[in-house]
């Protein structure tokens, strides 16, 4: 599974890099548009870029719960022997899992509450918001399959991971 899942982790990688570039460039036109080219109306930039940034930032966050490398509270754990780390990785990695498949499953019934109901945005491309609402089951799907990974790991008695950084 390790090897699936650095693939699938290089992936994501590649694509929130390309989904950050697609914003930024967005906007840079939604800006110019607004104010050098008066005469051009792109009403739909602003709600692009903010499905662009979304997805980039939930399609993160799998890669972060890969790395070990989300915000918690350390001074506790470093307080704990071997035994108390690995018990509480477990909790935590169990709760991370049921928190994932909940939000997996109620994301997904948004979308498909979205797809019945043909709902859009306002703008003139009418995007249709079921694929703004994807990107939370999506991104939790994800987090499960990493997350399942490391409880995995842990039920075979490997150690609680260091945190890593999110540079490669």
């Amino acid at each position: 599974m390790s090897n699936l899942t650095e693939k699938l982790d290089a992936l994501l990688g590649g694509i929130v890099a390309l989904l950050c570039v697609a914003a930024l460039v967005l906007a840079t036109i939604g800006i110019l548009s607004r104010y050098a080219l008066s005469s051009i109306t792109l009403d739909w930039t602003g709600e692009v870029v903010i499905f662009l940034v979304i997805w980039g930032v939930l399609l993160s966050l799998p890669r972060v719960e890969r790395r070990n490398s989300h915000v918690r509270v350390d001074f506790i754990m470093h307080k704990m022997g071997a035994t108390g780390q690995r018990l509480a990785m477990l909790l935590s990695s169990s709760i991370g899992l049921a928190l994932s498949g909940f939000l997996l499953l109620s994301g997904w019934e948004v979308v498909t509450e979205a797809l019945l109901w043909d709902e859009r945005t306002d703008s003139t491309l009418r995007v249709p918001l079921w694929i703004y609402y994807a990107a939370l089951s999506t991104a939790f799907g994800l987090n499960a399959i990493f997350t399942l990974e490391r409880l995995i790991a842990l039920l075979r008695g490997a150690e609680a991971a260091a945190p890593t950084d999110l540079s490669d």
